[in-house]
């Protein structure tokens, strides 16, 4: 077949016209008849030769590749003009190996990749704006690319497809990519669950077999966390060398090639962890431990982040008795607790914010596959200790070092609520933290301005009256919460809320404070030493203050 002509042509199309409108334009170029095989052999040296210049990224360049795609993918969309061959198996093998070599996340060592794996990425930018480029390249032509790997498999019948091209499949199905679209996710998911359906192998032996032995472990080799054993499990002496620093890790193409060279590892854990059942990890989980720890520890922050998340995703499947049994439990407690510093002005709040949540949510979910009682069978069990510590070296040093930073704050607060209904009765041990925090957020004169901030304290409030209400009633904390809510009430009220939008965030912190005092006024019924009434109790308050009238309603 022509391709010279057919993909000349295609060079011809503007960009911004859609493939089907190219493929009116070109189907005049296409044979009236051609098998796979042809199609295969004829665009075997020009893909070749495009995916050689990746990561590459220039006019000349975009619009060869996008010339090559597009002519394959008009060549595909031609259904009628396909004539069947007993070699079309091989040759939807062939095409399908060509295309993912362009719009694969990935490059070898080489390929535009500085492989100096002595020096740190800081110093060595090359491998920063290699990897944007990668991500540029991959991003320009991911939706040729993926439509026509599905306009391929529509004209074949079941096709067990390279891993390769999965593990590209499975990097394209992640929506949280830089290099994907919509588009090109709802695609690549549907290819992946065709192939898991029509086509051997299965899922679980793809996950186990391909994802985490073939290609995860080589990639993490040089990452393995000093704190567990090759084969996963919590190390009772660490690594003396690593311990004194001569083997730690620079961040390179050479030490974490996932994270410069191979795109497709990152997505590859976390669609691992997701697919997989309780029974598949029960059974694979020390290959797991090491790539999660890895990405867990990461400097860079959406790649921690990303590790943080996939770690919450995989303890939820985790077996309780495992964690127990194998010392793990410990290893990912301090895996995860130094996220839990990254603060302002050391980290930027944005960067901080964007970290605490999935570390915080990864810890709760660590506490909940701990007995919550020790083996003695008092209260001061695994779990309660675990919370305990999330509270003291986590929300209150964070809010201690970071209080000015109202973004900050609001995720200390909905944490502390989380983990406060998550201790129970245990919490009371911190009222003497906790009241003078969010007395301290709810009493600020400016807090109206951020309500987001606001809400979340009144909630972690909430939280601590539904938990330590027994302790409450005639202590000090008494009169600390009803300061706290008639000032908020005070200082919303005169807020100024003529931005557009804003009326009912207001309205929604007035029923939040309005809830809380009824809240409170339950607490205070069941005193020990007899029922305490709120509206007695604050009525020389509302003599001078009226307006708390609402807040504070007579019973």
């Amino acid at each position: 077949m022509s391709w010279y002509k057919l993909s000349g042509a295609a060079a011809q199309v503007e960009s911004t016209e859609s493939p089907e409108a190219a493929r009116k334009h070109l189907s005049h170029h296409v044979p009236e008849s051609f098998t796979l095989g042809e199609l295969a052999d004829a665009v075997r040296e020009p893909l070749g030769r495009a995916s050689a210049t990746k990561p590459a990224v220039s006019s000349t360049n975009i619009a060869e590749v996008r010339a090559q795609l597009l002519a394959v993918l008009v060549c595909l969309r031609c259904e009628d003009r396909v004539r069947r061959s007993s070699a079309d198996q091989d040759a939807v093998g062939d095409l399908a190996n060509s295309i993912t070599k362009i719009i694969a996340p990935a490059v070898s060592q080489g390929e535009g990749v500085d492989q100096d794996g002595d020096l740190p990425a800081v110093f060595n930018e090359t491998l920063t704006q290699a990897r944007e480029q990668l991500v540029q390249y991959c991003t320009t032509f991911s939706s040729l690319g993926i439509q026509s790997l599905e306009a391929l498999m529509k004209l074949a019948s079941p096709v067990r497809l390279d891993d390769e091209v999965l593990l590209t499949l499975v990097a394209f199905a992640d929506q949280t990519r830089d290099w994907t679209t919509p588009e090109a996710k709802a695609a690549a998911t549907r290819l992946l669950e065709q192939q898991f359906r029509d086509a051997m192998p299965t899922k679980e032996h793809f996950i186990t077999e391909v994802v985490l032995q073939s290609y995860l472990r080589p990639l993490f080799s040089r990452a393995k966390p000093a704190s567990i054993t090759a084969s996963g499990r919590k190390a009772e002496y660490a690594d003396s060398s690593a311990a004194r620093g001569e083997n730690i890790p620079d961040d390179s193409a050479l030490t974490k090639p996932w994270k410069y060279t191979d795109l497709r590892a990152i997505p590859a854990v976390a669609w691992a962890v997701h697919e997989a059942d309780t029974q598949l990890i029960a059974q694979h989980w020390p290959l797991f431990i090491p790539v999660l720890l890895a990405l867990a520890d990461d400097s860079t922050t959406p790649i921690r982040r990303q590790g943080l998340l996939t770690l919450t995703d995989f303890l939820s499947k985790f077996p309780d008795r495992t964690l127990h049994d194998t010392g793990l439990a410990k290893v990912f407690e301090d895996a995860v607790f130094p996220t839990l510093a990254f603060l302002p002005s050391l980290t930027p709040e944005a960067e901080s914010v964007e970290l605490l949540e999935p570390a915080y949510g990864a810890l709760l979910s660590l506490a909940n596959k701990q007995p919550r009682a020790g083996k003695d069978g008092i209260p001061g069990g695994p779990k309660n200790g675990l919370l305990d510590r999330m509270l003291r070296d986590g929300v209150f040093m964070a809010y201690f070092h970071a209080k000015a930073h109202v973004r900050l704050v609001e995720v200390l607060c909905q944490q502390t609520e989380a983990i406060v209904n998550e201790m129970g009765i245990h919490a009371v041990k911190h009222l003497k933290d906790l009241i003078p925090m969010l007395s301290a957020i709810m009493t600020d004169p400016f807090a109206p301005v951020a309500p987001g901030t606001l809400l979340a304290a009144v909630g972690a409030l909430q939280a601590v009256l539904a938990n330590c209400w027994p302790r409450i009633p005639a202590s000090p904390w008494q009169d600390e919460i009803i300061n706290a809510l008639a000032l908020c009430w005070l200082h919303v009220a005169e807020h100024d809320r003529r931005a557009a939008g804003t009326e009912a965030t207001y309205a929604a912190i007035e029923r939040q404070l309005a809830t809380s005092a009824q809240a409170l006024a339950a607490v205070l019924k069941t005193a020990e030493q007899g029922p305490i009434n709120l509206s007695s109790h604050v009525a020389p308050l509302l003599a001078k203050e009226p307006r708390l009238a609402q807040l504070f309603p007579s019973s």
